[in-house]
């Protein structure tokens, strides 16, 4: 019985340890989401848009030979299919161009970095 305690002890405290870890530890989600940003590099014709509601709401635009890319709920009213979408490698920045207009999104913008 004294082993069986000891066992269950020994569980929780390493639960315990896990639990603290992932509160005090920073995440570096958002900093591999923007490292995997940067290292893209596009010059395409947007083919779609769409908003994957199974994934958060999470809005995409689709381009070229069916890549995608993940942009802001306050971006996706900005773009339209058609418009040209070019960013470059290394940027954070992606460009939109449309006919008679011309728009800038960053990703930096969003995530408060200078």
């Amino acid at each position: 019985m004294m082993s069986r305690n000891k066992n269950t002890l020994i569980i929780l405290i390493f639960i315990a340890i896990l639990f603290l870890y992932n509160i005090i530890s920073p995440s570096k989600n958002s900093e591999s989401f923007l490292d995997k940003m940067r290292e893209r590099e596009i010059k395409s014709i947007i083919s779609k848009k769409y908003i994957n509601y199974a994934n958060h709401n999470i809005p995409f635009l689709v381009y070229g030979n069916q890549d995608s890319i993940v942009i802001y709920r306050d971006w996706y009213d900005e773009v339209s299919v058609g418009d040209s979408i070019i960013k470059p490698n290394g940027s954070l920045e992606i460009v939109i161009k449309s006919s008679n207009e011309i728009k800038r999104f960053n990703y930096k913008d969003k995530f408060g970095l200078e």
